[in-house]
C-alpha cells in the first residue's frame, strides 16, 4: 500500500462464473443449471491516485473499466488483490471507505425529479448523515459552486440534461467525500453544458483538492481534464501514464506538405530518416504526409533533403504542417494490439 494514494488498486483480479438457467426438461420435469462460461474482468490491475488529480480511466465496451470502479465504490468484490481508499481495505472496512466516496452515476436519474435540487440535497445529505445547519450550508455552498443556485427551487423534471448532470454532482458531494468518482459526466450533453461540467471538475478537483476517476468515451475529454490516463483492454491495463507522457511515446513526427499537384511518395522514402511517405488529396490540395524519424539532426537533415526535392520537381509548396499526435490516436492503437506503454 502507497501512502502516497487516496485511491489505490493492487494487483487486482476479478472473474465471473455465469450460469444458464435450463428450461424444465420434458420427460424429467427437472430443471438444471449448468456453467455457461468464465469471464476475466480484470487482470492484474494496479494503479493509483493522489488528492487533487483526476485519472481517467479508458477502454472499449466489456473491457472492464465499470467492474474496476465498482470494485473502488464497494459494489463488487475483487478475485484477487486489494483496493485501497485512504488506506482503509475497501473489501475489509467498507462502511467507512463509502463514507469517503461520491458517486456520479452515467444518465439523469441520479436526483429525485419531483423535488428541488435544494430538497434532494437535503434528502440525499440526511443518508449520508450530514443534518440541520451543515447541511443546509453545504448544500448552498455547492449549488452555488456548481451554477444552480437560481435553480434551487425549480422541480429537477424541469431542469435541462446538464443541469441534472450538475445537481448528480452536488449530491456526490454532499458528505464531503474526498473521492469522487465520475462515470461518464459529459454523455448527451451538448458543447455548452459539457463545456461547463469539464470547469466545474476542474474547479472542484483543485480548489477542493479532490479525488477523481473519470471514465469516458470522449477522448477529448479526457485529454482536456486528466492528469493521468489508464487504458484498459480485456481485462489488462495496457497503458498508465501521465496524459502527455501517453501521448508522447506514440507520438511520431509526421509532416504533410501541400502540394499543387499530386507527388510520389516512392522517391522520398530513398531520404535517410524518412519512414514512411503517402499522398493524399485534401480539400482540393494535395498532402504529400512523412512520418520522420525522432532524432533532431537526422529529421532536420531530411526535411532539408524533402524541399530540395520537392523544389527539383517543379511542385509549388503551399504550406507544412507538422501533425500533433491525439489521445483518440493512441487509445485506437493500444486497443489495437500494439505493444504495452505501461509505467509509472
Amino acid at each position: 500500500m502507497n501512502p502516497g494514494y487516496m485511491v489505490e488498486v493492487a494487483n487486482v483480479n476479478k472473474v465471473f462464473h455465469t450460469h444458464h438457467f435450463l428450461q424444465r426438461h420434458e420427460e424429467s420435469g427437472k430443471r438444471a443449471w449448468y456453467r455457461k462460461k468464465t469471464v476475466r474482468a480484470a487482470r492484474n490491475i494496479s494503479f493509483g491516485i493522489r488528492k487533487g488529480e483526476i485519472f481517467g480511466l479508458l477502454g472499449p465496451n466489456g473491457a472492464g473499466k465499470t467492474t474496476t470502479v465498482k470494485m473502488i465504490s464497494g459494489l463488487v468484490r475483487p478475485t484477487a488483490g486489494a483496493v485501497y481508499v485512504d488506506g482503509m481495505n475497501v473489501d475489509t472496512k467498507r462502511l467507512a471507505t463509502l463514507r469517503r466516496i461520491g458517486v456520479v452515476l452515467e444518465g439523469t436519474r441520479t436526483s429525485i425529479w419531483p423535488l428541488t435540487p435544494l430538497e434532494n440535497l437535503a434528502y440525499f445529505g440526511n443518508l449520508r448523515d450530514v443534518k440541520g445547519p451543515v447541511l443546509r450550508k453545504r448544500g448552498m455552498e455547492l449549488l452555488d459552486l456548481i451554477g444552480l443556485k437560481d435553480k434551487m427551487n425549480v422541480q429537477v423534471r424541469h431542469l435541462s440534461r446538464g443541469q441534472k448532470q450538475k445537481l448528480a454532482i452536488c449530491i456526490a458531494l454532499i458528505s464531503d467525500p474526498p473521492v469522487l468518482l465520475l462515470d461518464e459526466p459529459t454523455t448527451g450533453l451538448d458543447v455548452q453544458s459539457s463545456r461547463s461540467i469539464k470547469d466545474k471538475i476542474l474547479e472542484i478537483t483543485r480548489e477542493l483538492g479532490k479525488c477523481v476517476l473519470v471514465t469516458t468515451h470522449d477522448m477529448n475529454v479526457a485529454q482536456e481534464l486528466c492528469d493521468n490516463i489508464g487504458i484498459i483492454a480485456d481485462g489488462r491495463l495496457v497503458a498508465c501514464k501521465p496524459t502527455h507522457a501517453l501521448i508522447d511515446y506514440f507520438s511520431d513526427v509526421t509532416c504533410a506538405f501541400y502540394l499543387d499537384r499530386a507527388a510520389d511518395p516512392t522517391p522520398f522514402l530513398g531520404i535517410p530518416g524518412v519512414l514512411s511517405a503517402e499522398c493524399n488529396s485534401e480539400d482540393g490540395e494535395y498532402a504529400l504526409v512523412l512520418r520522420l524519424i525522432r532524432q533532431e539532426d537526422q529529421r532536420s537533415a531530411a526535411l532539408y533533403a524533402i524541399v530540395e526535392l520537392l523544389k527539383n520537381s517543379g511542385r509549388l509548396l503551399h504550406g507544412v504542417e507538422r501533425r500533433k499526435q491525439t489521445l483518440e490516436n493512441v487509445f485506437i492503437q493500444l486497443t489495437s494490439g500494439l505493444p504495452p506503454a505501461t509505467g509509472d
